[in-house]
């Protein structure tokens, strides 16, 4: 662990100020003006589509997270690094960090790929500058960077890591002023990703989100708080083969970034399995509130039987679902944010027999690839049944939230909210 803090990745706005740099020694006179290089293709880069896997980390920092996620940046820089040869794979870093004057002070954001040349030194080398106005936190950067991934670096599969803060499946804003949400009729949205300008925050909305990705992914790993809930997964099937997720909040050192390529870059396939597996155990070996972790690694390929099963539960228990009591269901949430529970014990509380529960077993066994979680989490809750999956509980959530939640893909597959 680099410190012994607890800042974590939800949304929590502070006007810090961190200076964004580039490591030293990493050529500086390979920056490009954004306006020349899009649609470009850089040739010498571009190696068979037949052997190679890109690698994007998207790491939308314009915000109180800006010192650990540029701490990030430097460990994946002392971990294992690919060539720049036409057949090795791709390393690719948009980073956007507030400038020296903070969030008053506008800041560009980079595309860089990180490699080691054919004298071993570590080489980052700035393909595009985006202009001061960017916000990372938008659907259109995100399809705009993936575009020029996608484009610039054909290969036979893609992967992205998404660094920032979050929160889950909720409407955009709702986790600090629940309150203050009034559904006005849009289609479902979602909130992930942050950046943070002057007096302004902007947040990417998941249905957005989902929507501003121009490939399907083989993977999407989020370092980023409470996004592992169901809804999210339902929501990105389609866009990735698998999602790597916390249920609960992540503390703001996140993933193991010095082991993160040796995994999805350096063995031959990709192994999201053994990031969520190095997440889980960095803070499984530490005491006190720094023990407090949940992952799991999710097939969004095979998410369509326990769609189905939770369809007729949700109808056979109904009765059951209306009168929870909050207190006995497994909570992934703290401070009062009640919007996450854990899906098992949603249902078991709600009633559910063992045969059923069995039943319940057998397709999260088909579709969580790997799971793990601490005792307690920051000492404030303990942890004690763990299906994999978050989830809303209707009847501790509200008459707005309801109306919202209706037109989540989710709730359209499972009637979970009638």
């Amino acid at each position: 662990m680099k410190s012994a803090k607890t800042y974590i990745r939800t949304i929590i706005i502070a006007l810090t100020a961190v200076l964004a740099s580039c490591s030293p020694g990493w050529d500086q006179d390979l920056y490009i003006d954004y306006t020349e290089s899009i649609g470009s293709n850089p040739g010498s880069r571009v190696p068979s589509s037949e052997k190679r896997d890109v690698l994007l980390l998207y790491s939308a920092g314009h915000n109180s997270l800006s010192s650990y996620l540029r701490e990030d940046i430097e460990d994946l820089c002392s971990g294992w690094l690919p060539g720049d040869r036409r057949s090795d794979d791709v390393l690719l870093i948009y980073s956007h960090l507030p400038a020296a004057g903070g969030y008053k002070t506008p800041s560009s954001p980079t595309l860089t790929r990180l490699y080691i040349n054919g004298a071993g030194a570590a080489v980052r080398d700035t393909l595009v500058i985006y202009g001061e106005e960017t916000i990372s936190a938008s659907a259109a950067q995100l399809n705009e960077v993936l575009t020029y991934v996608k484009e610039a670096f054909p290969a036979r599969g893609y992967g992205m890591i998404f660094s920032s803060h979050a929160t889950g499946y909720l409407p955009e804003k709702y986790y600090q002023k629940p309150g203050d949400y009034i559904y006005d009729g849009e289609a479902s949205q979602m909130s992930v990703g942050q950046d943070v300008h002057d007096n302004s925050s902007y947040e990417i909305e998941l249905r957005d989100f989902a929507e501003a990705i121009p490939l399907k992914l083989d993977y999407i790993l989020f370092d980023a708080c409470l996004m592992g809930g169901v809804e999210v997964a339902y929501e990105l099937s389609g866009k990735c083969g698998k999602v790597g997720y916390s249920q609960a909040e992540v503390l703001a050192e996140g993933f193991n970034y010095r082991t993160l390529t040796t995994h999805l870059l350096q063995n031959e396939v990709p192994d999201p399995e053994s990031v969520c597996s190095d997440y889980f155990e960095q803070y499984d070996i530490q005491e006190g509130v720094y023990r407090s972790a949940t992952i799991s690694l999710i097939d969004c390929d095979r998410l369509e039987p326990l769609a189905s099963l939770c369809k007729d539960l949700f109808d056979k228990y109904r009765n059951g679902l209306d009168y929870i009591n909050p207190s006995h269901v497994q909570r992934f949430y703290r401070s009062g944010k009640h919007w996450f529970y854990d899906l098992e014990s949603i249902l078991a509380n709600a009633g559910a027999s063992a045969a059923d529960l069995e039943k319940l077993h057998d397709v999260l066994d088909g579709c969580v690839i790997y799971k793990g979680h601490t005792p307690s989490f920051m000492n404030e809750f303990d942890i004690h049944t763990f299906s994999g999956f978050s989830m809303y509980l209707p009847c501790n959530g509200s008459y707005q939230l309801d109306l919202y939640y209706k037109g989540l893909k989710w709730n359209k597959a499972t009637g979970l909210v009638p």
